[in-house]
């Protein structure tokens, strides 16, 4: 039997909970349950708040190098027995100081990817709610210049200045294996790193399967925050042509008033805004859909509730770019469309309205994928594949 390996997770997290800080837990437990020792190491964002101005002054040169974070590390390494560090999110506190310590003890030493900040400061790829790759072909100081962190000229430049440091003193080659989400991640990664080192590694989810006997297919789904970038105003103006097919809206965001207010405005009668649901209530609602809608106007990370909806069997049908249009499978699990074409759209929805035979497939076609790609077993053997061959 091969020994169970001593897993350490290195995660700086942020201070508002996200989706990162979720994955990062869960790979903890999901190797805790399969009888691996799991350590942790983290950070919060949320001490910079507590620091005077002369340690906050000295958190910039931390972002490139955080000594602390090395003799931390290395000390957990050294009395705990360390096979694997496993890090996640380093920004700003952790820094690649975290890869110098790994590579001291000897440590197999994986990186998560889990947005582009390695390409993009920002780590979103985004310019003026558009998608934007200036840094890729243009250099860092784009990022720079528009102030892509933070809207700030100084967090921009020490993040763009860390990432370039970075990449010309070779600490991205010392890792050795990155995680990616997606076919288009790797891609994208490729540009800076040795392609020899990516993995295609998605989420998991431990949501359970469920028949499609009985749903009720009443209606039309989206879940997400309600803001340009995920791309609302496109559902909202697809349904208002459809006047016959209902849109149930899940979320709150930004743009909430506004899109209340165009749906007033057009005294549209198809569209239910449910703002925020538990998880419980919200599978169910996701369940008994029609489609998931998801017409997103930027890369994105790797969406759970696109995972959620793979699970209970639900289609999707979202937008051709970035990660949702790798992860949708046309004519499998969903369907794409031009993800800044409403018209486009309204299209796919009147096609798997028209052709129930086919909707019933995709449903069939969503579960399957799930069960091959992103169940806590399947995912599980995956890591430990990866990790034994480093």
């Amino acid at each position: 039997m091969v020994p169970k390996k001593k897993v350490l997770i290195v995660h700086n997290l942020y201070q508002l909970a996200g989706g990162e800080d979720t994955v990062a837990e869960n790979e903890g437990n999901l190797l805790k349950e399969h009888g691996h020792e799991v350590f942790y190491y983290t950070r919060n964002n949320k001490e910079i708040q507590h620091m005077n101005f002369f340690k906050k002054v000295l958190s910039v040169l931390w972002t490139i190098f955080s000594l602390k974070t090395y003799k931390e590390i290395k000390k957990i390494i050294k009395d705990n027995q360390i096979d694997v560090v496993h890090v996640h999110n380093t920004v700003p506190l952790i820094s690649c100081s975290a890869y110098y310590a790994a590579k001291s003890q000897k440590c197999v030493l994986i990186q998560s990817i889990h947005n582009m900040r390695m390409l993009c400061p920002s780590g979103m790829m985004i310019k003026e709610n558009k998608v934007c790759d200036d840094c890729v072909k243009q250099g860092l100081q784009c990022a720079v210049k528009n102030r892509c962190y933070k809207d700030s000229t100084l967090y921009s430049l020490v993040l763009a200045a860390s990432i370039g440091i970075h990449r010309k003193i070779g600490s991205y080659d010392k890792v050795d294996g990155y995680f990616v989400t997606t076919e288009f991640n790797r891609e994208l990664l490729e540009k800076v790193v040795n392609p020899k080192k990516i993995f295609l590694k998605p989420y998991y989810s431990d949501s359970k399967t469920r028949t499609p006997i009985n749903k009720k297919r009443d209606y039309f789904i989206y879940i997400s925050r309600l803001e340009y970038l995920k791309g609302i105003q496109v559902a909202l103006k697809a349904f208002q042509s459809m006047p016959e097919k209902k849109l149930l809206v899940l979320g709150v965001g930004p743009d909430e008033e506004k899109s209340h207010n165009f749906v007033k405005k057009h005294n549209i009668k198809n569209i239910e805004f449910l703002g925020f649901k538990n998880k419980e209530e919200m599978l169910e609602l996701l369940y008994n859909a029609k489609a998931l809608i998801f017409p997103t106007q930027w890369y994105e990370g790797f969406p759970m509730t696109i995972v959620e909806s793979l699970a209970v069997g639900t289609p999707i049908i979202g937008s051709n770019i970035g990660n949702v249009g790798t992860i949708i499978k046309d004519g499998e699990n969903g369907l794409r469309f031009q993800y800044d074409d409403p018209i486009d759209l309204i299209k796919k929805i009147q096609y798997l309205d028209d052709h129930p035979d086919f909707a019933r497939e995709l449903e069939l076609g969503a579960q399957k994928y799930f069960i091959a790609n992103h169940t806590p077993e399947s995912l599980y053997k995956l890591t430990m594949q990866i990790y034994n061959q480093l």
